[in-house]
């Protein structure tokens, strides 16, 4: 069973923080948040320039989509990434995963956020949380992906 706390809003740095117990292996859930076809399936169509280090393009939504880069990456442990959010100066994402006695642990931390995006990262991150906990499981059919880049599998 999956476990979350709720966003914490930092006095120090906008931010929001969430942990998740998955019922999953460590090297499932490295997969599920590291490798495009499966990130696809829970997150958006997703394309990366690179696996480890290099650019990526998530499709988000009907018309909105996420750019940034890998800035630093330790398979299978955590990676951290830039996330481009024009007009404003890009944020950070920060991914742990930690085995647990029984699955695994995800820790994401999602720094630097303009105080007026707090809600809408908020928002985006509590669903594709969600999504990725039924896909860790796999007890649940995953979210159907349209217009899937070709390096994410897709034609």
């Amino acid at each position: 069973m999956a476990h979350t706390t709720q966003a914490e809003r930092t006095a120090r740095a906008p931010q929001l923080r969430y942990v998740r117990t998955l019922i999953c292996d460590p090297d499932r859930l490295w997969n599920l948040i590291t490798r495009p076809e499966l990130l696809s399936s829970w997150l958006g169509s997703t394309l990366l320039s690179d696996t480890e280090y290099g650019g990526f393009l998530i499709v988000t939504g009907p018309q909105t989509q996420q750019t940034g880069i890998v800035t630093t990456c330790e398979p299978p442990h955590y990676f951290q990434a830039a996330f481009d959010d024009p007009p404003h100066r890009p944020s950070t994402v920060l991914v742990d995963v930690v085995p647990a006695q029984t699955g695994s642990h995800l820790i994401l931390t999602h720094g630097g956020i303009p105080p007026g995006r707090l809600h809408h990262y908020d928002s985006f991150w509590t669903t594709a949380l969600d999504h990725l906990t039924q896909a860790a499981a796999g007890n649940a059919p995953l979210p159907t992906v349209t217009n899937l880049p070709s390096s994410a599998g897709g034609a």
